[in-house]
């Protein structure tokens, strides 16, 4: 496998368990939804668009040969 493939598995497996954690909130009142956690906040908001950028450049772009 190599380091691209491990790395898209890697967030695979992140994604998955981010939807488990999200299923098992939803079902249990009076705990925060993954949405209301990013939102509720200014400097989170930025801080999540900021951690976006950082890997999207760093793994989606770089890693695409578009700069060969």
């Amino acid at each position: 496998m190599t380091t691209r493939g491990a790395t898209m598995a890697v967030f695979a497996l992140l994604l998955a368990a981010g939807i488990v954690l999200e299923v098992f909130v939803r079902r249990r009142p009076g705990l925060p939804t993954l949405g209301e956690v990013l939102t509720r906040r200014t400097a989170v908001r930025i801080g999540v668009l900021l951690f976006w950028a950082f890997v999207g450049w760093h793994l989606f772009v770089r890693g695409s040969g578009a700069f060969e």
